[in-house]
């Protein structure tokens, strides 16, 4: 073996400087080289009862999974350069040679989209390294430390973090980071692993170097994201979400990956908040304050019980509802529920929709709106229906949603046009719309949460009148909210 390591080293400066192989009988304890794997196993090649020797199914050794092993052995030991570990003890030299396996894969990544699903902590980690890697200018590499949990020693019952994780230059450390790997992070398990960071972080000695910490993690939602960013904690997630930040050095990096887990199974089918039963339950967490059960939430919305269930599993997961388990609901976060529904269910993309011109503007539309004496069902959204709340400015586009928009604008006089429209009319997909309006100078207009959410999915400068409205909701929620009464 001694013979067999200075064949493979890749220079006479690396096997001179490269320390001593460990000694056999320590290589025999580490399981590489297991007797009991079949060497045609996974060759393309008829198995004989005759293994070596010149036969018609002879193995050539290159192709011995015997072979393999002592290569990959070698590459380990001048790549990493081994230590002087021959008088280690057993499980001390079993960590070493793991992690150091460990190491050499931090640097890759995945040839397209975004790899295998992480089946472990460690393999979280390499991954999330590899995106930070990618992500850091030519000059500079990441060292991961891994498998480095468990007590520091015998004599210490503090735990030690998951793994640790460098940013160096030039052969200097420039920033070191105390890691938290989490193959799955759900919401309400987010804090608990906070305070076990900052417990790490607290718990490092006076006399070395003090750590940043960091979560890692296979997928990271944007709302924990931003709680992270929020507690000064850095993160990166196997998809390439990342967010490393440092006053001295200076240094800020960040990075947007997957958007959505790409690795979730079909065990739980909501995962956005498109659909007609999405647009109910979104809207009654929205307009109802809490609590009140998953059952009273089905009955609020009008939409069935299993959807209910499902979609709160889903906004648990993600972080924008709490809900204790097998319990009530007892908080939203409503602004950013909003905020998702706006992109992920557009009134453009889920409404048939037309463009009109009401040639005398919109304070035209408003008269004869009031004016209208039809049964047909209309409500007026957009930047007409903050009027009453949190004027922007101006309105200059008129949105009206409708049961038979033809119809609506024969009645009105308005001209249907290709360019240059004033008024939009849309035939909504959900009757949603029309649920918990108000009236404004003699028309119906949609709740503040319909509107906020219609604005922030519009086009021009609607998204800027939604902020606009959506800071005038969180300061005045009992303007708008209603509170819950069985």
């Amino acid at each position: 073996m001694e013979k067999g390591s200075k064949t493979l080293s890749p220079s006479a400066a690396a096997r001179t400087s490269a320390p001593r192989w460990p000694r056999s009988g320590s290589l025999r304890g580490l399981g590489w080289l297991d007797r009991s794997i079949d060497p045609l196993d996974g060759l393309e090649i008829g198995r004989a009862n005759v293994l070596h020797g010149a036969t018609a199914q002879y193995v050539d050794p290159r192709l011995r999974p015997e072979t393999r092993q002592v290569k990959a052995m070698a590459a380990d030991a001048c790549v990493v350069e081994l230590l002087e570990n021959s008088d280690l003890p057993r499980h001390v030299e079993l960590g070493y040679y793991r992690e150091m396996a460990e190491v050499l894969r931090t640097l890759t990544l995945p040839s397209e989209g975004y790899g295998d699903e992480p089946k472990s902590e460690a393999d979280v980690l390499l991954a999330a390294a590899a995106r930070i890697q990618a992500a850091l200018p030519t000059g500079w590499t990441v060292q991961a430390k891994t498998g480095v949990g468990g007590m520091d020693d015998s004599t210490n019952t503090s735990r030690r973090p998951d793994s640790r994780l460098s940013l160096m230059r030039e052969g200097k450390t420039l920033l070191a980071y105390v890691v938290e790997a989490k193959r799955a992070m759900a919401s309400n398990n987010l804090l608990p692993a906070i305070n076990q960071l900052l417990a790490l972080q607290g718990a490092k000695p006076t006399n070395s170097a003090r750590m940043q910490p960091m979560l890692v993690a296979r997928y990271l939602s944007p709302q924990q994201q931003r709680v992270l960013q929020e507690r000064g904690i850095a993160y990166a997630d196997a998809t390439g979400n990342l967010y490393l930040t440092s006053d001295d050095p200076l240094i800020l990096l960040s990075d947007r990956g997957a958007s959505a887990d790409p690795w979730r199974g079909p065990g739980r089918p909501t995962t956005s908040l498109k659909g007609l039963p999405a647009a109910r339950l979104v809207r009654a967490l929205a307009d109802f304050v809490p609590p009140y059960s998953v059952a009273d939430l089905a009955d609020l919305a009008g939409a069935s019980l299993g959807a209910a269930y499902r979609l709160s599993d889903y906004l648990v997961n993600e972080g924008l509802l709490t809900r204790g388990e097998r319990g009530p609901i007892t908080d939203v976060d409503w602004p950013e529920l909003l905020r998702r529904w706006s992109q992920e269910a557009r009134y453009l993309d889920t409404s048939t929709t037309r463009g009109f011109l009401e040639p005398r503007g919109l304070d035209s539309l408003v008269e004869k709106l009031g004016k209208q004496t039809s049964s047909q069902r209309y409500a007026v959204s957009g930047s007409l229906a903050t009027q009453p709340y949190a004027s922007y400015a101006e309105a200059r586009l008129g949105l009206v949603h409708a049961d038979d928009p033809p119809r609506l604008a024969s009645d009105l006089g308005l001209r249907p046009v290709e360019a240059g429209a004033n008024v939009i009319l849309a035939a909504p997909r959900s009757p949603v719309v029309f649920e918990r309006t108000s009236t404004w100078r003699d028309i119906t207009i949609v709740a503040p949460s319909q509107a906020v959410a219609d604005l922030l999915g519009g086009p021009g400068r609607n998204p800027a009148e939604g902020d606009y409205l959506l800071n005038w909701m969180k300061e005045n929620p009992d303007a708008w909210r209603r509170r819950f009464h069985r």
